[in-house]
């Protein structure tokens, strides 16, 4: 299977074993001319295996056997990442809510409940919608732009749209709905662990340098929160001046 797909503006051929990266990925088809091809074989879904092995013994869960043409999508997306890093666009896991023609990404590690609280937003603030569900894009620069891709969890909440990167935003659960600022060095650890980073040592170079870039140029925030509506309003009410 062949075809090119264009994400985060950039045009990407992909040569597949099976069907279900082409169609996961039908909305974000193109006949454009492709910048860069992915090619996939069968060590590489022999590697997405042993990752599902070790997250899920890092996690503590059973682990589950999921079919080849399903761990080809992580492995072509693996690739397309890596690629994207040299036109400076890197992968940040989180969700990402949008407001008009701002966004803002909220990360955490798996369990936090980031996709309840957009869904407080969806619910309450007027005119929201999710750009991106699990592993949006992001290209660096002076005004950073966050892309849907078709890559978006189990709920595949998603939507092919570039929007400005007004924020990013680490959740954490608690009591009262509380928003603060902070600096790059307070969440750092964090936004590090979830971002995208290759196995290569030049690889995790590559990732840091665009990480480091990133949080120069778009506020911080650390957020404590309940899953009521009004810890929707909290953030809102907070970053939508910023």
């Amino acid at each position: 299977m062949e075809f090119t797909v264009r994400l985060a503006d950039v045009n990407i051929r992909v040569v597949s074993l099976y069907d279900e990266v082409h169609e996961l990925c039908r909305d974000y088809l193109t006949d454009g001319e492709p910048e860069f091809t992915v090619t996939t074989a069968p060590d590489d879904i022999t590697y997405e295996k042993e990752v599902n092995i070790r997250e899920a013994m890092v996690e503590g869960i059973p682990v589950v056997e999921y079919p080849d043409s399903y761990l080809e999508t992580l492995a072509v997306y693996r690739k397309i990442v890596a690629g994207l890093m040299d036109k400076g666009i890197m992968l940040m896991h989180g969700a990402v809510i949008a407001v008009g023609d701002k966004a803002w990404l909220f990360t955490a590690p798996s369990g936090t409940g980031k996709t309840t609280h957009i869904n407080l937003w969806l619910e309450n603030i007027p005119g929201s919608y999710v750009v991106n569900g699990d592993k949006p894009l992001i290209r660096v620069g002076e005004s950073p732009i966050v892309y849907g891709t078709p890559w978006a969890g189990k709920e595949g909440l998603n939507k092919n749209v570039g929007v400005n990167l007004c924020g990013i935003v680490l959740l954490d659960r608690g009591a009262e709905n509380e928003i603060e600022k902070v600096s790059f060095s307070q969440i750092m650890p964090v936004l590090i662990q979830q971002s995208y980073r290759p196995k290569t040592r030049e690889g995790v170079q590559k990732s840091m340098n665009l990480l480091c870039e990133l949080c120069k140029n778009i506020p911080l925030y650390h957020l404590h929160c309940n899953m009521l509506p009004d810890a929707a309003w909290t953030v809102y009410n907070t970053v939508r001046f910023c």
